[in-house]
């Protein structure tokens, strides 16, 4: 299963990406970029060679908030007019939060639990790191910690609250402001060094619509105390379908029995959601939601359990399977 869902990423990392409409490519100083940078708030940027993804260069960025971090100015504005007409156009970050362990630490399956079948109203799943704000339901709590700056410039392991969550404010050449949440939940390992990925389309950051879309200054900072590295941050065409499937295909239970089900899906640099119905009798409708739920059967009879894999932006079509689960008296 693991190969299979890097497989796809790897496609969709391999696919047409867009150089010069790109904030930040790896392998080339920030100077030849025509970036420069300069501190958000308390928060602070540079550029290090502590890490990198290509080279020997990264961006390094401490944050203590959503309004404290790093900003990056652009000497010749860059143009998204032209990838913004295309849905499949995301904007693509490879990110390393320091302290993570390599290929991005643990990760834990999420969601909760789904409620009874008599229960009214079931429980939903929900995942770690407020993937609400980002318009999408939690798909798991990858354990990313952050770290804190000492006193002789050095660092030492946070012990406070990690990052969970990134914050891009974006301004273009007529002074107007986009902005977008990235859940770090969400990002796909990158390899085995600790990097990973996130993708958000073009068309859901909210208020790039109503830009000129030619980006003057992007600010980066996250939702707590913490130091992370970003390798990359480019444009890509991702066309990748959304496909997926369920740890169970039939089930024969006894009356009373709790089931748990996992999904797992694959959909390129997609955010998914996973949509569970427990009964398709009364129509596909939400009982739950998250990767992972639990179900207990308190009436006989045979059920249609329906997952549904969806993109958060619902720029993608969505995937559907669905088990068969026979509850003995």
């Amino acid at each position: 299963m693991k190969k299979w869902i890097g497989t796809t990423l790897a496609l969709a990392l391999s696919a047409l990406s867009f150089g010069q409409a790109s904030l930040y490519l790896a392998g080339r100083a920030i100077a030849d970029q025509g970036i420069s940078l300069r501190p958000w708030g308390s928060g602070s940027i540079a550029e290090s060679d502590e890490v990198a993804l290509e080279g020997t260069k990264s961006i390094r960025i401490s944050t203590r908030n959503f309004f404290q971090g790093g900003r990056m100015m652009y000497a010749n504005p860059v143009d998204w007019e032209s990838a913004f007409g295309d849905q499949n156009n995301l904007l693509l970050i490879q990110f390393q939060v320091a302290g993570s362990a390599p290929a991005g630490g643990n990760t834990n399956p999420a969601g909760g639990r789904g409620g009874d079948d008599d229960q009214t109203p079931p429980l939903a799943g929900s995942g770690g790191g407020g993937r609400q704000g980002a318009g999408g339901v939690g798909l798991g709590n990858n354990n990313l910690s952050g770290e804190n700056q000492g006193a002789a410039g050095g660092t030492v392991a946070a012990t406070g609250p990690t990052i969970r969550n990134l914050r891009l404010v974006i301004t273009t050449t007529d002074d107007k402001k986009s902005e977008i949440y990235l859940p770090i939940s969400t990002g796909s390992s990158a390899g085995q060094r600790g990097w990973r990925t996130v993708g958000v389309p073009l068309q859901a950051i909210r208020g790039l619509s109503a830009s000129n879309k030619k980006v003057k200054e992007v600010a980066i900072s996250a939702d707590s105390v913490g130091t992370f590295f970003i390798g990359e941050m480019k444009i890509l065409n991702d066309s990748t379908p959304i496909y997926g499937q369920a740890n169970h295909t039939d089930l024969n239970l006894a009356l009373g029995d709790e089931i748990e089900f996992i999904g797992r899906g694959s959909g390129g640099a997609s955010v998914l959601r996973y949509s569970w119905d427990f009964d398709s009798n009364d129509g596909i409708q939400t009982d739950a939601e998250g990767q992972s739920v639990r179900r207990r059967f308190r009436k006989a009879g045979t059920y249609t359990v329906t997952l549904t894999i969806s993109d958060v932006y619902g720029l993608k079509k969505p995937h559907t399977t669905t088990i068969k689960v026979v509850v003995n008296p």
